[in-house]
């Protein structure tokens, strides 16, 4: 590999300060092959434990997203920043609002993320592009909600309620 394919995020894998070395200085016990098949490994077993799979039919795969939304959707509905006490930022339901988005609005929607880029290929090219929409709409969320960032964000991709419908 290049030193710049070395470098590349696809190509990081996370190991302790002892293990790392060894990998880098013993490259032919340490093959990038074998470094790759490491974080494949590592990384289904991370979908394995958020319960996260491949599925078969588009409708399978709505029937998980649409769990998930439909929760959001509920939340939204009952403590959203588009009801009445959105003059007053110190209202109890703002508060809720706040708690509810840490809880249940970004947990779920890392989830649909999850769901989505395990079965792509069950997408067709449109609803990956509001996928995309959604993946920023996401992150938005996480950097005014989790980090604190008071920055505007774009609204949720309506087109995202009917995702392989």
């Amino acid at each position: 590999m290049t030193e710049e394919e070395r470098g590349d995020y696809a190509n990081i894998i996370l190991l302790c300060a002892n293990c790392h070395t060894l990998a880098d200085k013993t490259p032919e016990t340490h093959p990038a092959t074998l470094m790759a098949s490491w974080k494949r490994g590592h990384v289904e077993r991370i979908r394995q434990v958020f319960g996260v799979r491949k599925f078969k039919t588009r409708a399978e795969l709505r029937s998980e997203i649409e769990k998930l939304l439909r929760e959001n959707r509920a939340v939204h509905k009952t403590t959203g920043p588009d009801l009445e006490y959105r003059a007053n930022p110190e209202a109890e339901e703002a508060h809720m609002w706040r708690a509810r988005m840490r809880s249940t609005i970004i947990p779920n929607s890392n989830k649909i993320l999850l769901f989505v880029d395990s079965n792509m290929g069950l997408l067709t090219d449109g609803e990956r592009e509001v996928v995309e929409q959604f993946r920023l709409h996401v992150k938005g969320l996480i950097l005014r909600h989790l980090e604190g960032l008071k920055i505007p964000n774009i609204r949720f991709p309506s087109e995202m309620a009917d995702i392989a419908a």
